[in-house]
């Protein structure tokens, strides 16, 4: 799967605090900061070393991937500080902002329990004023994708849906430059760690019909998993919120293999036998590597491979007939390319994707699919409606429940991103609206754009 991960699951990326009274909290930042921003992995290693994680290496590689994708943050306000605790509002390099929170496990010496961040609708002074209707918001968001001062211009394709009539279906840029083929609102875009949503709702489901339960364990399902001590410790809750201290998969080791790495099995090949990153349950920590045994316990249990199962028992039953996650060697019509800045400018992303997408991400699909999807799970068709509150609600005060990101005034949804693609998709069920934005451009193309439009959505 692509390399997703996953800007919205953790915005741990650079910036400079302000010269003040430090506290323990914005120590351990500062030096986190430090070791970004050198883009030097054995600084990053020692970091993590410093502050007891097991997982030191891998959690380096981790945190330089996302310092390299960002044009960097800096603190904008403090929210509160106790010196355990840190929140703050940070505003990244192209304007937006994000919400960043630090939690220690110890002051003395300093331990980290969990660094995490999320993209938020920035203050509302010299922002856009909400649009007075649909018809103007539609005028606005054009005019937004649009903007020929843009930094960058908007390559992908929108889609904004109220009360069930759509408000704006469009597309710009181009899906393949060399071809001269320009995206349309059928182009199918990559969506990253939008994938994970899928595997939530396939897990849900077979949680409904007993198949699963949340509070099983691994092990109940999985009996000869490698690492035994792990399978007879982690639940299923813990593995859809991402607290099981399971890590990530894009690793040295990975990236050695990334090519012959096909299969969920493959995956299970190369990680198995790797120990806790944490205690089970103690901490939230985004784990793509948590998703791909989801997926593995989907095939284990309903005897489905996993692709097929999310085609049966998901896409069929939105409708959703542009959606896949086939190899990237694959032919696929439709398909755009990803196009991330290189030395020369802009480039294609393929030289460094994965296989192809898994149940952790890297699938694909288009705008119109995406409101399938949002429209089936709204009506109770995908997973019962006490099941999708349940998984829309925060399990982890990290604004994550089951597979969802979790928002204020009930809004949930997901993201995805890294070189070449960006994506986000997010379900206001008060406002009766959803928002689609997908982009084969780098982050935070799309997640920029998706903040825009929750900014200036009309009142009513």
């Amino acid at each position: 799967m692509v390399k997703c991960v996953f800007i919205l699951a953790a915005m741990l990326l650079a910036f400079t605090a302000p010269a003040s009274a430090e506290t323990q909290t914005l120590k351990v930042l500062n030096q986190w900061l430090a070791a970004v921003n050198s883009g030097d992995s054995g600084k990053m290693t020692e970091f993590w070393q410093k502050y007891g994680r097991a997982s030191a290496a891998e959690r380096a590689a981790h945190d330089l991937r996302l310092g390299s994708m960002t044009g960097g943050l800096t603190l904008d306000k403090v929210i509160k500080d106790d010196g355990a605790h840190l929140e703050v509002l940070l505003k990244e390099g192209r304007g937006t902002y994000s919400e960043l929170t630090v939690d220690l496990e110890s002051t003395n010496p300093p331990m980290i329990r969990g660094i995490f961040g999320h993209p938020v609708a920035g203050p509302p002074a010299g922002m856009a004023s909400a649009a007075a209707n649909d018809q103007e918001l539609a005028a606005l968001v054009q005019s937004h994708a649009s903007d020929p001062a843009a930094k960058d211009s908007f390559s992908g394709a929108i889609l904004i849906a109220h009360k069930g009539k759509l408000v704006l279906d469009q597309a710009w840029g181009m899906a393949d430059s060399e071809k001269g083929n320009k995206n349309t609102v059928d182009t199918q875009f990559c969506l990253g760690s939008m994938n994970k949503m899928f595997t939530a709702v396939a897990v849900l489901q077979l949680v409904q019909q007993g198949k699963l339960s949340l509070d099983g364990h691994i092990s109940d399902y999985w009996p000869n998993y490698p690492n035994h001590d792990l399978a007879m410790r982690v639940t299923i809750r813990q593995l859809l919120s991402h607290t099981a201290g399971t890590g990530d998969i894009f690793t040295p080791e990975y990236e050695a293999h990334r090519l012959e790495t096909r299969t969920l099995a493959d995956y299970v090949k190369l990680f198995g036998d790797r120990p806790f990153a944490f205690q089970p349950g103690s901490r939230m920590e985004y784990s793509n590597y948590g998703f791909i045994l989801l997926g593995r316990l989907i095939e284990i249990v309903s005897r489905e491979s996993y692709e097929d199962y999310i085609q049966k028992h998901i896409f069929a039953l939105a409708g959703m007939t542009h959606t896949d996650s086939r190899p990237e060697s694959d032919h696929v019509p439709g398909r755009a390319i990803g196009y991330t800045k290189g030395p020369g400018g802009l480039q294609p992303n393929t030289a460094g994707l994965p296989w192809s997408g898994t149940s952790a991400g890297g699938g694909y699909s288009t705008v119109g699919d995406l409101l399938l999807f949002a429209n089936a799970l709204e009506s109770g068709k995908l997973i019962d409606p006490a099941l999708l509150r349940q998984a829309t609600t925060d399990q982890t005060h990290g604004r994550y429940g089951f597979g969802f990101y979790v928002f204020a005034g009930g809004v949930y949804g997901h993201g995805g991103g890294s070189r070449g693609m960006n994506a986000e998709m997010h379900i206001l069920p008060q406002q009766a609206t959803v928002i689609v934005v997908l982009a084969n451009r780098d982050p935070d193309m799309a997640t920029e754009t998706e903040r825009f439009i929750e900014r200036v959505l009309p009142s009513s």
